[in-house]
């Protein structure tokens, strides 16, 4: 029974050492963020592709520094002269065993070698391009948690605003059913307004549940731990950014954006391939040199060295480099085609988004002024039935348009929010605008 008990506080520990963070009581946005780029699978990725990026960099300008090798034996042998060619009539045709041993250090430099040069400067274009795709990899995670931030406070706003509206839905009957004992109104009065606050009732039961489904989503995508047990209100998520001039945000947007500088390295990293492989036919200039002790054992040897100059070139490759360069040809030609796609790509998304604020701004403007016309009639509709002038068929419907008054209000500040989002992330500046 201890062994059971034990077995399940370990298991207990380890599935909680397994979760991600406590997300706190009350969620700001900045703290979202701070979680989801410190947990973030994307950019996770992104990292450990930047790592192998970061290797191929390494191995490719080891080529151009010195080289220092070690090596040394000991042996014992034999020789046949007959089995290497030698015949030498006075002398047995097997000499030995004798010792042999050799301890020495090689040292190999390629003085000049253009194509090793090329080789490098293309791995460091592409390691800055894996570099850049980290910081794409985060303005694309600011972009999903401010997205689903907003969704949270969307489905919150319409909580709270369907709790008022439930609250003055039953005062609504409170009066109508006191009316209704005074002999002063109809008795289908009250069934009319018992029957709006059970569907505001209902409607409002739903957007709990939309809100509690909002924020376990939150929860996923930050990748921390699991809950509903904490609140968002932080208005910061909306955004203040108005509409730029078109030329300038798309001109901003492609000297900031990190994945067209990415693009653009990848262009660079290819040309310098194809450059770097033409130059394999180039001669080679190296240096290579030994130095050591030679002998017949560790006791009994002499100081020896080597120092050469060496010049290779290819011949003939049968192909081998031609076929190289074409290879390289295609994925510059691959590369150039993917970087004006992502430019185009850009200018759609940064007019798309401007777009997009300029109408959200006018939709907010709009729905403003229609609740503020809603609640007034509201209003107007009460005091008529109060004053006996009209029964509360009035009341009902004004609240019905005062409902969706409300819900149109929140459905344009989410537009808002969410255009203001795509704007910063089209114009390459979603963390510093929701990080400062």
């Amino acid at each position: 029974m201890q062994r059971f008990g034990l077995l399940l506080i370990l298991t207990a520990v380890c599935g909680r050492a397994g979760a991600g963070p406590d997300l706190p009581a009350q969620l700001t946005l900045r703290q979202a963020l701070d979680i989801a780029l410190s947990n973030s699978i994307n950019i996770r990725t992104a990292i450990a592709h930047l790592e192998q990026a970061s290797g191929v960099y390494e191995q490719s300008r080891s080529a151009l520094l010195p080289q220092l090798n070690v090596a040394m034996f000991q042996s014992e042998r034999t020789i046949d002269f007959l089995g290497i060619g030698l015949d030498i009539p006075s002398s047995p045709g097997r000499v030995g065993p004798f010792g042999s041993m050799d301890a020495r250090l090689y040292l190999t430099q390629d003085l000049l070698n253009l194509a090793s040069v090329r080789a490098w400067q293309s791995s460091r274009a592409a390691r800055n391009a894996s570099m850049l795709l980290v910081s794409n990899a985060r303005e694309f995670v600011v972009l999903t948690v401010v997205s689903a931030y907003l969704d949270a406070l969307k489905a919150k706003m319409r909580r709270t605003t369907l709790a008022s509206q439930v609250a003055l839905a039953e005062e609504l009957y409170n009066i109508t059913r006191d009316r209704v004992s005074q002999g002063i109104a109809a008795e289908l009065d009250a069934n009319r307004a018992m029957q709006q606050v059970n569907a505001l009732r209902q409607e409002w039961q739903e957007a709990e549940q939309s809100y509690i489904t909002a924020k376990l989503n939150l929860a996923n995508i930050l990748q921390a731990h699991i809950t509903s047990d904490f609140e968002v209100a932080d208005d910061a998520a909306y955004g203040t950014e108005t509409a730029l001039n078109r030329n300038f945000a798309i001109q901003t947007a492609l000297a900031s954006r990190a994945d067209y500088r990415s693009a653009a390295e990848s262009v660079k990293a290819a040309e310098l391939k194809v450059r770097s492989i033409r130059a394999s036919r180039l001669p080679v200039v190296g240096l290579r040199a030994n130095d050591g002790q030679s002998g017949n054992t560790p006791v009994n040897n002499v100081n020896t060295w080597t120092i050469q100059g060496v010049i290779t070139f290819p011949v003939f490759t049968s192909g081998l480099i031609g076929g190289e360069i074409e290879e390289a040809e295609g994925e510059l030609r691959e590369a150039a085609t993917a970087l004006d796609q992502e430019r185009s790509q850009i200018e759609t998304d940064v007019l798309a988004s401007i777009s997009g604020v300029e109408w959200a701004l006018k939709e907010v403007q709009t729905s403003e002024g229609n609740v503020k016309l809603s609640r007034q009639e509201v209003e107007l509709a009460r005091s008529r039935f109060t004053q006996g002038i009209a029964d509360n068929t009035e009341v009902v419907n004004a609240q019905d348009r005062l409902e969706k008054a409300d819900e149109a209000h929140i459905r344009a500040l989410f537009a808002l929010g969410l255009a203001r989002a795509n704007l910063a992330r089209a114009t390459g500046g979603a963390e510093k605008t929701y990080r400062r």
